[in-house]
């Protein structure tokens, strides 16, 4: 008896988790990205995409430069800079669901921010995506990175 007990709660503490996500759609680029249950959209332009959620907020624009992936790490952290971002650590390379570039970490206005720079694979695009998230959370950086992993180039 306890064993089926337990294999019902934790089937429905597996069905709610999965259900506490929704895909997003940047729909002028058909880019997607997983976010909690709690995000809005505030804004679905061709130029930008936006959400906030609780503690939260993702940004991603069209970065109007043609870098080359070799060039990426460079161009990233320069980004950060040039946003004014502090505390910049190295470059991170990801390869995320054919999507390839780099992302750094580091902190403005108080908050800490994962800024990545990807390349749209067939296409002249790249794409920059910020998450901005308050550094004593001990979870945003790992949801952070979860939405990161996330974005995917719709077909």
């Amino acid at each position: 008896m306890k064993k089926l007990l337990l294999s019902i709660a934790l089937l429905i503490f597996i069905s709610v988790s999965a259900s506490a996500q929704q895909q997003f759609v940047w729909n002028y680029y058909k880019v997607a990205l997983t976010l909690h249950d709690d995000f809005k959209v505030t804004k679905n332009t061709d130029e930008e995409f936006r959400a906030e959620g609780d503690g939260m907020e993702v940004y991603v624009d069209v970065w109007e430069e043609n870098i080359a992936v070799e060039d990426m790490d460079e161009a990233v952290a320069k980004y950060a800079l040039n946003m004014k971002m502090t505390e910049v650590d190295a470059a991170h390379e990801v390869h995320i669901n054919g999507l390839d570039g780099f992302y750094v970490e580091g902190f403005k206005d108080g908050d800490r921010i994962m800024l990545a720079g990807l390349i749209v694979p067939n296409s002249h695009t790249n794409i920059v995506v910020e998450i901005n998230f308050d550094d004593k959370d001990t979870t945003a950086e790992k949801d952070a990175l979860a939405i990161l992993n996330s974005i995917k180039k719709l077909r």
